[in-house]
């Protein structure tokens, strides 16, 4: 198995690879045509963005969100972003939400094997809004008690692209997010209807032998006129439990998964777009009290989970004025759990729920205009949410919470190589709830905090751009933080709630490089990648004390995250390499756990993907390797104890994907293809397991077949 040094020196090397491939083309740098300012960019029949020279295209070259909440290149965004597109989620065939961002560097995703739910840990930070995602714009809060809390529920077929926000410089999104944002997004009619078509129909069949099982998925669309289009989706998803690297089957993580969605877009004018979208997603699975635990006592629960989002979506961009770029977006988004208790026998038949909901919406406009030589763009905005989560468990933390809050954000452009970015946000939280313990009692906190943002970036050479930024983060206190009772891990007054807890703050210096050429080696082909260091300090870093009972959620000192993070992608026509890395140090540094790491989370990680495109690009064949570092685990009880060390491990995958023609496509592949034995350190799983979490060696395939006229 892998030691800290070698997975340091793996990446290191990669990391030097991708700036000798970054330095080659400075020499040659003045003699490139520069691209035409203004060059709209196309739009291929699946979404993706092409340039104006009709090139194939690169993940880091997909217009998506950014940190200041203009959609753009990612390889365009002053900011640590990363994102998955459609290609990408069909050679990894996910089968959660985790397996999505596998390659993504600075990001640990994970869930254990007994839960659908993913936990998204995004440099050290996770859990309780530090890490805000949305699907289709719409906030996914959800926890439960214990080993479940900060976790979301995402269907991965429902997913055409998600991107990554890293650090606070993501605040503009709304309140928390100091650990960044993760973006889920859906398929729209035009992304799956073909331009002359005003119907189409899919259908997708998939299979795996690990877990056996099978994941049906429909998809249809109409377009009525140019102006009103619908699509809807539906899934199906079974799976057995599934196997470790040694052949042992890993208990309750069997599941059966039904979601899907229905979105009509409008456009009752010009320049005028409405989007109007639900999502339900269902999942049936056994939870247990803790993942993988031996104890014949442990604690079990046939579990039913429903997820619904609504959205509705508003843009207004007319082409004469260049002073409105309006959108306004409003969500509701309900997870609601119910549990009943199989074991052990004597509580057979106990019932449980968890039930979160948050309404919320936002409201931004980017105004556009000239002046001074500097092309100038003001974007400000609005955002609020309401969340209420309800449980009978005295330990879920119940309560109403209000965020809320505004920006405003200046960017400025001079010429050709110089970018400034001048950004204010401010934040208001209000939480009610009740204390429980020692008697029942209404109770209320509220806070505010104004964060400031400012990058800077420097074109020296055409496609080569260095940028520094300064942020701040703020995120408030969580219900469960705040208003926690008793009732887990030593009886009715194991939890105090604490209700003089003081909001995190995050603190952020970020420097960065973004490299984009074209004709390096070869004719045609493409070079991007960005690199990015980054030094956050997280003060007063709340986490519950289990050094004393009871035990209550303080803010137990400050948190350092310090690491480099780089990805890269070399596509050359016929084939494609892509790189990413990151070593990164997240620990708390001062108070009873100064020293300790964050969520005993590996952040130290290395992919490497290659592919082959032949048959006049109908077939691609390639493998993906995957190293992630070992981890060092300490006892939050007992912090004197030795800290305990957990090798890191290795995998290899294989993909096939084969477009047989325009109606039918073949996507095989194989997980873990040396058949490793592991346990994703990040997981919940217990300690004295029997099994390993992770999945053994995995054969996936997948046909889809497709109608339209």
């Amino acid at each position: 198995m892998r030691t800290t040094t070698n997975t340091a020196l793996m990446a290191s090397t990669a990391l030097a690879f991708v700036l000798g491939l970054c330095a080659a083309p400075l020499a040659n740098a003045q003699e490139q045509e520069p691209e035409k300012k203004g060059a709209a960019a196309k739009t291929d029949r699946i979404g993706q963005a092409t340039t104006a020279q009709n090139q194939p295209t690169t993940v880091l070259d997909l217009i998506t969100i950014s940190a200041t909440m203009i959609k753009t290149a990612v390889i365009d965004s002053m900011a640590a972003i990363s994102a998955v597109d459609q290609d990408d989620l069909d050679r990894i065939q996910p089968d959660t939400a985790a397996d999505i961002f596998r390659t993504t560097p600075g990001v640990a995703a994970s869930m254990n094997g007994d839960d659908p739910a993913t936990a998204i840990n995004i440099r050290g930070l996770e859990q309780y809004g530090r890490v805000v995602v949305t699907l289709d714009g719409a906030r996914q809060d959800y926890w439960r008690v214990g080993h479940g809390s900060g976790s979301f529920y995402v269907e991965p077929d429902l997913i055409k692209e998600a991107t990554v926000i890293r650090g606070p410089v993501s605040n503009a999104y709304g309140s928390g997010g100091i650990g960044g944002v993760v973006s889920f997004e859906t398929k729209d009619a035009g992304d799956f209807l073909k331009p002359q078509e005003h119907w189409a129909l899919s259908e997708k069949l998939g299979y795996e032998s690990n877990g056996k099982g099978f994941t049906t998925s429909t998809t249809g669309a109409y377009r009525f006129s140019d102006d009103a289009d619908v699509i809807g989706n539906l899934i199906y998803r079974d799976r057995d439990s599934y196997t470790d690297g040694n052949g042992a089957t890993v208990p309750w993580t069997g599941e059966r998964v039904t979601s899907g969605y229905l979105k009509t877009t409008l456009r009752p004018a010009d320049g005028h777009e409405l989007k109007l979208g639900a999502i339900l997603q269902r999942y049936n699975d056994q939870i247990t009290g803790s993942s993988g635990s031996t104890s014949p006592t442990l604690s079990r629960y046939d579990t039913n989970t429903t997820n619904q989002t609504y959205t509705a979506a508003y843009t207004w961009k007319p082409d004469d004025n260049h002073l409105i770029d309006l959108s306004a977006n409003a969500y509701h988004n309900r997870t609601r759990a119910e549990q009943t208790q199989v074991w052990p026998a004597n509580m057979i038949g106990n019932f449980r729920f968890y039930d979160v909901a948050t309404t919320g919406f936002n409201v931004k406009n980017s105004s556009r205009f000239d002046a001074w030589d500097i092309a100038h763009t003001l974007t400000y905005g609005l955002d609020y949410y309401f969340l209420e989560g309800s449980s009978e468990a005295a330990h879920f933390g119940a309560g109403k919470q209000q965020g809320y809050g505004g920006f405003l954000q200046w960017q400025g452009d001079y010429k050709e190589w110089l970018q400034v970015i001048a950004a204010m946000r401010y934040d208001g939280y209000e939480l009610d709830g009740e204390t429980r313990v020692p008697l029942p009692q209404q109770a209320s906190i509220s806070g505010d905090r104004w964060s400031p943002r400012l990058t800077v970036g420097v074109t020296p050479f055409e496609g080569f751009q260095l940028y520094g930024t300064y942020a701040e983060g703020y995120r408030a206190p969580g219900l469960q933080d705040v208003f926690r009772g008793g009732g887990a891990h030593g009886g009715s007054d194991a939890y105090r709630p604490n209700l003089l807890l003081q909001p995190e703050i995050a603190k952020s210096w970020e420097a960065g490089i973004n490299v984009k050429y074209d004709d390096v080696l070869t004719a045609g082909d493409r070079l991007r990648a960005k690199l990015n260091v980054f030094h956050t300090d997280v003060e007063d870093y709340i986490e519950t004390n289990l050094t004393v009972t009871p035990r209550t959620a303080i803010n137990i000192g400050d948190a350092r995250l310090k690491g480099i993070e780089a990805e890269a992608v070399y596509d050359y026509g016929w084939g494609f390499l892509n790189l990413s890395g990151a070593l990164i140090d997240a620990k708390v540094v001062s108070g009873i756990y100064s020293g300790q790491p964050l969520n005993n989370t590996p952040l130290d990680r290395f992919s490497a993907t290659i592919g082959f495109r032949m048959l006049e690009d109908q077939l691609t064949i390639g493998a993906q390797y995957l190293g992630i570092g070992e981890i060092t685990r300490t006892s939050r009880t007992n912090p004197k104890l030795a800290p305990v060390v957990d090798d890191g491990f290795e995998l290899v995958n294989v993909f096939a994907n084969w477009r047989i023609n325009d109606n039918a496509k073949l996507d095989f592949g194989i997980d873990n293809v040396f058949n490793t034995a592991y346990t994703d350190p990040q997981s919940a799983w217990s300690t004295t397991a029997a099994t390993e979490q992770g999945k053994g060696r995995t054969f996936k395939v997948a046909l889809t077949g497709r109608i339209g006229g």
